[in-house]
């Protein structure tokens, strides 16, 4: 079997390490975090010291951070993957990033014999990673899409051949468009019927039955409601203002990757500023 590595450990990265557990070999991990890291471990997963030793160590190597700047960090700096990584080594990034950064990587890579390519992931988050039926999102349409399926396939229900390098880092940021546009309708419409006296549960119920309303609004609306209405854990507080912070950065490389094809996204404009509204951050 495929030796897989899985360079970061929050939300997607520590699910993901579990899945990889019960799916087959057990993964080797790496974060900075060494609670993430020794809880890993604990569930199973094999610890490396860097991501260089990872990389040394594994035929796939899953990125799963949460932005460009330690993507890059992660992939090609001190002590990142290419450092130690294998002729012929895949990386495989799960990170939402832009497709300029994919490819710049991809280019760095290629001088050492290692393969880089985009691989986001779309579904419920963790949920998803831990029932396997995450989308999968491949920046490549031949030989690398086929390579890495087997590895996909452990938690991930549907993989799609997007085309050429950060073609699948678009699709993503595109993706992601509808995924906060949803978010927000299905905020302002739930607070405006609460507001003007309508029963609580008569818009989602009405919206799922005019087919209004995405199933993944639909599945993020009692987080909404619990984040609403019941006192918050400071973790709870930390993941929203990382969620809060994703929206921004998303929309912000989704309305970037517009304007260098001269494509209007006015809906992504008006959200792009929106993330503590959205996720109730009090900062």
């Amino acid at each position: 079997m495929t030796s897989v590595g899985v360079i970061g450990l929050g939300l997607i990265g520590s699910a993901l390490a579990h899945r990889l557990t019960r799916t087959g070999d057990a993964p080797l991990v790496f974060d900075v975090n060494p609670t993430a890291l020794e809880a890993a471990v604990a569930a199973g997963a094999i610890a490396a010291h860097s991501s260089a030793e990872l990389a040394e160590r594994c035929d796939v190597v899953l990125v799963c951070v949460q932005n460009d700047d330690q993507c890059i960090a992660v992939v090609c700096g001190e002590g990142g993957a290419l450092e130690g990584a294998r002729p012929d080594t895949c990386i495989a990034v799960l990170s939402t990033v832009s497709p300029s950064t994919i490819e710049s990587l991809a280019a760095m890579t290629a001088e050492r014999g290692v393969h880089l390519v985009d691989t986001p992931v779309a579904g419920r988050g963790m949920f998803s990673v831990e029932e396997g039926t995450m989308s999968v999102m491949v920046g490549d349409d031949g030989e690398l899409v086929t390579r890495l399926e087997p590895t996909l396939r452990r938690f991930a229900s549907k993989v799609v051949a997007a085309g050429r390098i950060g073609s699948g880092a678009a699709l993503k940021l595109a993706h992601n468009i509808v995924v906060y546009a949803g978010f927000a309708a299905m905020i302002e419409a739930v607070e405006l019927a609460r507001a003007a006296g309508v029963r609580d549960g008569l818009v989602q119920e009405i919206a799922h039955a005019s087919g209004a309303l995405s199933r993944l609004s639909e599945f993020t609306l009692p987080f909404y409601e619990h984040f609403r209405d019941d006192p918050h854990s400071p973790g709870e507080d930390e993941a929203l203002r990382v969620a809060a912070a994703l929206l921004e950065k998303d929309l912000a490389d989704a309305i970037a990757l517009a304007a260098t094809h001269g494509v209007e996204v006015p809906v992504a404009r008006l959200l792009a500023h929106s993330g503590d509204a959205i996720f109730q951050v009090n900062r």
